[in-house]
């Protein structure tokens, strides 16, 4: 062979060489993102005609209750995926109907089924989670997604990936370099709406479309759980990374509306938002107007007040003559009032009387924000599995990590089971407890099954012959919880235990009230077990229950069922007035003393050994202004 030739040869090897190299550069490491724009229409995606069914399922118009959770992740949550979380949504909500499920190497089971539950996995990274795990997805075998794919419980490579998303969604708020276009989203979002139609049972179990909107990283959450009445939904979610401040995700939502949906949005974690959640000022700095109060009066009727990073009704630093305010308080480095829910439903009575409008007349809900793919997942004294994968998987675990969120912390300061929603409605359906979020005929529990309602109105009786003549004549002469009026009114309250909790120990009744020039509060103690009776000054002598050194509690002590008529003694019909119920338990073991009782783990002298299981109603709300 002469010269040319071998020159020839080796030239097209090189070339070849070169090309191989090339393309397979060009798989591993992909230009991306791909960010080109797709049609995102409204389209009615039911598998089946609910309408007609729904119309079929008998409904009680004095109303039942359900309790459900619906702030739930999977494996389609980028943090849950990193975390190792294997179960999708299909299995989250076997699970919340009651199957069991591995978490990690545990099977969980939840020992009280649901009656209704919704996945909210982050839409932020919706289609890079469709590569990374849809073989012959885009981009399935580029050099990142290979990376996720080998992280499994290397807990070095969980928190370096999980840090690096958290950066790209707080700051950069950008896709990933092998994000391979919208139509991976929509793939995403296709099993997500696959799977809520699947499980879907009307009149046993509900399910819902939903994602989460997740704006804010490390230590400022300002997130939303984003619901749909029905099936009518866009093609995909606008996430974050596309609308990127609370306004441009309710034009999002308003747009999804004139195509047809019915939707919402509950801001949640607001413990965890460093005043961005209730923020003092719009996105751009500038004050908040009325067509900010409008919008969000509009787009979001509810708030999450109790989930596992926290609960966000008040905090012990900023309310200190509460004293029940220490509850699972977490907070992240920056502490301030803004952050509570409390401090909202305040100052949205300021904002009714400057602008009409009232932007946080919120009812209250609870969930879990599992990121275990296990909603409902809220026992204390169970083998507590916890809700963020690796991080308070077991007891050991729970005693010595640190918190992913925050490193100065440990695991044990921020973490709790979780809570649950409860919705008064005429029957287990979408429709129906869709519209009773709607009119916020709902409540939260930390994470129990407490019963609660609350009615406004007048000429209740003090004692009924049963509980079902009280229900009848709580709708005839009132309004139930949620409602506004415009006139005086006494509440007409009753609570029920949790069958499987402690008794009861008391009702009160938290007002706050805005006279034109200051926003203040005050607790009214107004139903107490063992037939005690308030102090002159207020304070409640201790009944004397107790909780043994094996975490039985006292059932001896409490009331199974406390009612109670009520009038406001300082009541003025000028002022712009909230209303709402707190119920609280007798003390059971905190999930911290029963890992104490049950694995021999020792958590720190200032952890706390018990709780009070507590309920918190959505608000009634008083207005002068008779257009409301």
């Amino acid at each position: 062979m002469n010269t040319s030739k071998k020159v020839t040869i080796g030239l097209l090897i090189l070339l070849a060489l070169a090309l191989i190299a090339w393309y397979a550069y060009s798989i591993l490491f992909p230009s991306g993102p791909v960010l080109e724009a797709i049609p995102n229409p409204v389209r009615n995606r039911s598998a089946k005609d609910w309408v007609t069914i729904e119309k079929d399922i008998q409904q009680n118009p004095d109303r039942n209750l359900y309790f459900g959770d619906m702030h739930v992740h999977t494996n389609f949550s980028f943090d849950a995926y990193i975390g190792g979380v294997v179960a999708d949504p299909g299995l989250a909500y076997e699970f919340a109907k009651g199957k069991a499920i591995t978490v990690i190497d545990k099977e969980v089971k939840i020992q009280r089924p649901l009656d209704f539950a919704a996945i909210t996995d982050h839409s932020e990274y919706f289609g890079e989670l469709y590569s990374i795990q849809k073989k012959g997805a885009p981009n399935h075998n580029a050099y990142l997604p290979r990376y996720f794919r080998s992280i499994g419980f290397d807990t070095i490579k969980q928190r370096d990936m999980f840090y690096r998303l958290l950066r790209n969604v707080g700051k950069e708020r950008a896709h990933l370099g092998f994000f391979g276009g919208y139509e991976t989203t929509r793939s995403t979002w296709d099993v997500e709406i696959e799977a809520a139609e699947k499980h879907y049972e009307p009149g046993k179990f509900t399910t819902f479309a939903a994602y989460e909107w997740t704006l804010g990283s490390g230590f400022a959450h300002t997130h939303r759980n984003v619901f749909f009445k029905n099936m009518l939904v866009p093609d995909y979610p606008i996430s974050a990374l596309e609308a990127k401040n609370e306004v441009q995700l309710w034009a999002s939502l308003q747009r999804f509306r004139e195509g047809g949906s019915t939707v919402m949005a509950v801001p949640h974690n607001t413990n965890y938002s460093e005043g961005t959640a209730f923020p003092l000022t719009k996105a751009d700095g500038s004050p908040i107007d009325e067509t900010y109060v409008i919008r969000r009066s509009i787009n979001e009727p509810l708030a999450e007040i109790h989930q596992a990073k926290g609960n966000s009704e008040v905090a012990s630093v900023f309310w200190a003559n509460d004293e029940f305010a220490d509850f699972e308080n977490y907070n992240s480095k920056k502490e301030v009032e803004n952050d509570y829910i409390r401090w909202a439903l305040k100052k949205g009575l300021e904002y009714k009387h400057k602008f009409g409008i009232n932007p946080y007349q919120y009812g209250l809900i609870g969930s879990t924000d599992t990121h275990n793919g296990t909603p409902g997942n809220t026992e204390e004294d169970d083998d507590y599995i916890g809700n963020h994968s690796l991080v308070d998987s077991d007891p050991q675990v729970r005693v010595k990590r640190e918190w992913i969120l925050d490193i100065d912390k440990k695991t044990y300061d921020a973490v709790n089971p979780g809570g649950l929603m409860a919705v008064w409605a005429v029957s287990n359906t979408r429709t129906a407890i869709y519209e009773a979020m709607e009119r916020r005929e709902t409540y939260a529990t930390s994470g129990g099954r407490i019963q609660l309602r609350v009615f406004a109105g007048m000429g209740f009786r003090d004692v009924y012959e049963n509980h079902e003549a009280m229900v009848k004549d709580g709708y005839a002469k009132g309004k139930p919880m949620g409602s506004t009026l415009s006139e005086s009114f006494d509440l007409l309250i009753w609570a029920g235990k949790d069958p499987e909790s402690a008794n009861l120990d008391r009702i009160q009744i938290i007002k706050g009230w805005y006279d034109g020039a200051e926003l203040q509060e005050k607790i009214f103690t107004v139903a107490l077990s063992d037939n005690r009776m308030p102090s002159p000054d207020g304070s409640v002598i201790d009944n004397g229950a107790v909780v043994s050194e094996q975490g039985m509690w006292d059932k001896s002590k409490g009331d199974t069922e406390l009612q109670v008529v009520w009038k406001d003694p300082e009541f003025n019909p000028q002022d712009e007035a909230f209303y709402y119920v707190r119920v609280l338990e007798l003390e059971t073991p905190r999930w911290s003393r029963w890992d104490e009782i049950k694995y021999g783990v020792k958590y720190p002298d200032e952890v706390k050994d018990y709780i009070r299981e507590r309920a918190w109603s959505s608000p009634i709300w008083y207005s002068p202004n008779k257009n409301i």
